[in-house]
């Protein structure tokens, strides 16, 4: 009996037709999956919601936790308008927009929990279709922290024009009182008397250096950043910071393994920056001592360290340098440091700092070379 070519193809086909569908099963399987791990384990709240209805037809466990409400209560008994009670209107004003343009965004809605706790919020929405009805599909993500930040952020712009103004406020009248003790430097005073406007003159001239120095860092940094080789920028001003440290009885090296090393630096700033961390290098060591710095090249970018021996600085210390009014020294304002991060930073470079009983002190500042150049 002889076989049948074209049933033979036909079940061929059958089979085929069988493997691809089950391929095809197993495909929409397993993209399912993907997407409900990404659903179930999104750092966003997500809601799928019936507009018409008001109600929340899916949730994840992230909008439970956000709003406190089990996934069964925001599925069953919560209103989508109940979540937004205070802007209503703002809520139905947003909701028409996604259903007009198919998407939409905003950072000016909260929501309000179960317990009452008003949470603002970021939410980003768009269309789907789902059975035929048009649905919005919501990410919600918590932003407290991120308006937190923004408001220390406009407190502390609001702290540092009022240090500006008490700043400018003081510093007329001790200009007059500077130089009214000046005047009494050409009278026939008393020895003890002399003693006393020596001290006066010289806490006047502390004070004004204290004003200058909140000024500069009540202040944001503003550069005129321009093209700057730092390898010869730093021999340009080694004479400067050499004659800094011969006063104190020391002495400073420069060494570099870098012939160029271009930035896009405030020379004046950089120069401000450098001489405060070299005096202070000078401070921590004994007369005769040698203080380095040098420049080495990093990827993208070029560091210049100032070492110098002496004491470690302890780990608690060394923990809140930096910080504007620390400090350990007599007499210090525990300015200097911080003003060096505020202009390093504007650099959009970094400091580090290490302190050992080994290697004694070393602070790095790191900047970026220049796109060009890299």
């Amino acid at each position: 009996m002889m076989a049948n070519p074209m049933a033979e193809s036909s079940s061929a086909q059958e089979q085929q037709l069988d493997r691809l569908e089950q391929q095809t099963v197993e495909a929409l399987s397993s993209s399912e999956q993907r997407l409900r791990k990404i659903f179930e384990y999104s750092n966003d709240a997500i809601f799928v919601i019936d507009p018409k209805g008001d109600r929340i037809l899916e949730a994840n466990p992230k909008a439970s936790k956000l709003l406190g409400y089990s996934r069964e209560e925001l599925l069953n008994s919560v209103a989508v308008s109940s979540i937004h009670p205070h802007e209503l209107s703002k809520f139905q004003t947003f909701g028409l927009t996604v259903l007009q343009q198919g998407h939409g965004w905003t950072n000016e809605l909260s929501c309000m929990t179960k317990s009452g706790v008003t949470v603002p919020s970021e939410i980003s929405a768009a269309v789907v279709s789902l059975d035929g009805q048009d649905c919005i599909i919501s990410m919600v993500r918590d932003i407290t922290e991120r308006k937190q930040a923004q408001a220390a952020m406009e407190r502390l712009a609001e702290i540092g024009e009022l240090a500006a103004m008490i700043v400018h406020e003081v510093r007329s009248p001790l200009t007059t009182i500077l130089m009214g003790l000046e005047s009494f430097r050409d009278m026939d005073l008393s020895d003890r008397a002399q003693r006393r406007l020596d001290l006066a003159l010289e806490e006047a001239d502390r004070l004004k250096q204290l004003l200058s120095e909140i000024l500069q860092y009540a202040r944001e940094p503003v550069l005129e950043a321009k093209p700057l080789d730092l390898t010869a920028f730093c021999q340009d001003i080694q004479p400067r910071l050499t004659e800094l440290l011969a006063v104190e009885g020391r002495s400073l090296v420069l060494e570099s393994d870098l012939p160029e090393a271009w930035i896009d630096g405030d020379a004046d700033k950089l120069k401000q920056v450098f001489i405060n961390l070299v005096r202070n290098a000078c401070e921590a060591v004994a007369p005769g001592d040698t203080v380095t710095w040098c420049i080495t090249s990093l990827p993208q970018a070029v560091c210049i360290s100032v070492h110098n021996g002496g004491d470690p600085i302890p780990p608690e210390v060394l923990a809140k340098l930096g910080q504007p009014f620390f400090t350990t020294k007599l007499g210090g304002n525990g300015l200097g440091v911080a003003i060096v991060k505020r202009i390093v930073a504007a650099h959009s470079g970094k400091v580090a700092i290490e302190s050992t009983a080994e290697a004694g002190t070393t602070v790095r500042i790191m900047l970026p070379l220049r796109v060009s150049e890299q």
